[in-house]
């Protein structure tokens, strides 16, 4: 097993390719919307950004805001970060060969 990784954002409809390329690598993965508008959301992303080894983003639909946060919250706790470009399947598993080869 090479750890709990987490996604946020991405597409919801997409969770089950997600899952099984963490899989295939060795990864747990752990999910969360995206969605930060209020102080409960926001504490549930920072307790996932802590429990996961890395997190990936993809930009394109998540809010500046989203993003923003992230960025933080993994500086804050040394966590590595990715942002995709997109949410597609193909984009997270590069990224997540990319985390595994440096990590």
């Amino acid at each position: 097993m090479n750890g709990k990784i987490a996604m946020i954002g991405g597409l919801d409809r997409l969770l089950p390719h997600y899952k099984k390329i963490a899989k295939v690598f060795g990864c747990d993965l752990c999910y969360h919307c995206g969605r930060c508008q209020c102080s409960q959301e926001k504490g549930r992303l920072l307790n996932l950004v802590r429990k996961a080894d890395a997190i990936f983003c993809p930009i394109d639909i998540n809010s500046h805001v989203a993003c923003g946060l992230i960025k933080k919250f993994c500086k804050e706790e040394g966590k590595p970060f990715f942002f995709l470009r997109n949410p597609s399947v193909s984009s997270f598993k590069s990224a997540l060969a990319l985390y595994l080869e440096k990590y």
